[in-house]
């Protein structure tokens, strides 16, 4: 039988086998003990002195990490806080010049360009954050419009531009040509005629350029120049026509007499907007002098406008009543009711032509029109837009709707 053990001598075999391991786990676990011991023997400083601070060590070992500092700052100041940190860290010399050497293929010509690092636009990146804000918002009808966007949106509104007068399509080999000088305006007046292709404006080619393009080069500052090169059929050579920018109103009524026999009249309304009611009315005066019997009213393609000018054109054909009801998000109802003022015209058969692109206005007037049951829809499912819309003004010419 082996010897039995005193509790004494089990004691002090225990507490060595307790510090064993305790060594042991300092040295494989925490992986800096057996740096610290040595270190400890080089430098004169006793060993038991690191061998004790090791449960230290594997305390800081095994505590969780404190994660970085969150504060939470109001929007505007975490916005402005991210802006001066790439300021500062990445662009603090945007617009410096550098040189460059180019040489030729051969290397037999060398020179020097000079080339400009990609600036910061601030603006810009004001304008990237507010999308962005609005965006989170999973609204498709909530945007920001930037200058550019609300000057463009408020000369469709208000029904006039400063340019030329002339509407402008793309052909089947993506030029820009001339489809229609508009009555009376500067192009027409100017001698600019329809099928004309612009080859340059101001002499700077716009090949390969889009509509939107071309017609921003055009427009400009009321009484200013703009020069166009145009090619026309059965010329040799391009021609060139200097025009002055005048104020030009949207045309936004087209009409004719289908059939003089039976009376039947069409008219096309482009767009909602503050001259849409007068030009109808206008093109309703004018059809009537020709014996109009029955109306074809063509909504297509037509994407809206201002809502006060659908509730002006839907009071010429409902006789009373709402032309549309607004309820709000919270709830509140509101009604526009007809203008009696606007029934200064016959009542006749009529047929209003929708499809996929008739939205907004288009499907407030065309929706009461049936509801009314005083015309008939023909076509196809409209786009489906029943929003009312508000436009909120910023600081800067920009705004919000």
């Amino acid at each position: 039988m082996g010897k039995e053990l005193a509790p004494s001598d089990m004691s002090s075999r225990l507490r060595t086998a307790l510090l064993g391991l305790i060594i042991f786990t300092g040295f494989f676990v925490a992986g800096f003990a057996f740096n610290d011991v040595r270190a400890a023997a080089g430098s004169g400083r006793p060993v038991t002195t690191a061998l004790l601070a090791i449960p230290d060590r594997m305390e800081m070992l095994l505590e969780k990490p404190a994660g970085p500092k969150v504060e939470n700052l109001p929007v505007r100041t975490t916005y402005q806080e991210t802006l001066n940190t790439i300021l500062e860290k990445f662009y603090p010399e945007a617009s410096v010049l550098e040189t460059t050497v180019v040489k030729t293929p051969t290397n037999s010509v060398t020179g020097k360009v000079e080339t400009q690092k990609p600036s910061l636009n601030v603006q810009q990146l004001t304008y990237m954050a507010i999308r962005g804000i609005l965006g989170s918002l999973d609204d498709p009808y909530t945007g920001f419009l930037d200058p550019e966007d609300y000057k463009k949106m408020r000369e469709e509104n208000e029904g006039n531009f400063v340019g030329i007068g002339a509407q402008l399509n793309t052909n089947k080999q993506g030029q820009v040509y001339v489809k229609e000088p508009l009555p009376g305006c500067p192009a027409i007046k100017a001698g600019v005629r329809k099928g004309d292709i612009i080859l340059k404006v101001d002499g700077k080619s716009v090949a390969d350029m889009d509509i939107e393009q071309v017609v921003k080069m055009i427009r400009g500052p009321e009484n200013t120049k703009v020069t166009l090169t145009l090619q026309r059929a059965r010329e040799p050579k391009p021609i060139e026509i200097t025009i002055v920018r005048q104020v030009v109103d949207y045309r936004m009524v087209e009409y004719d007499l289908l059939d003089p026999q039976n009376g039947i009249g069409w008219l096309q309304l482009r767009q909602f907007n503050s001259k849409a009611d007068a030009q109808m009315d206008a093109a309703l005066t004018d059809l009537e002098k020709k014996n109009l019997k029955a109306l074809i009213l063509d909504l297509r393609g037509n994407p809206g406008g201002l809502l006060e000018s659908a509730v002006d054109i839907g009071s010429r054909f409902i006789e009373s009543g709402p032309v549309v009801i607004i309820q709000e998000r919270q709830g509140r109802r509101s009604a526009l009711e007809v203008d009696p003022s606007k029934h200064d015209h016959r009542t006749y058969p009529l047929v209003v032509l929708v499809d996929e692109f008739s939205a907004s206005a288009s499907e407030i007037v065309a929706g009461a029109i049936k509801d009314n049951q005083v015309g008939t829809l023909i076509g196809n499912k409209t786009f489906g837009k029943g929003r009312v819309q508000t436009v909120v003004p910023m600081p800067g010419d920009a705004a919000v709707r």
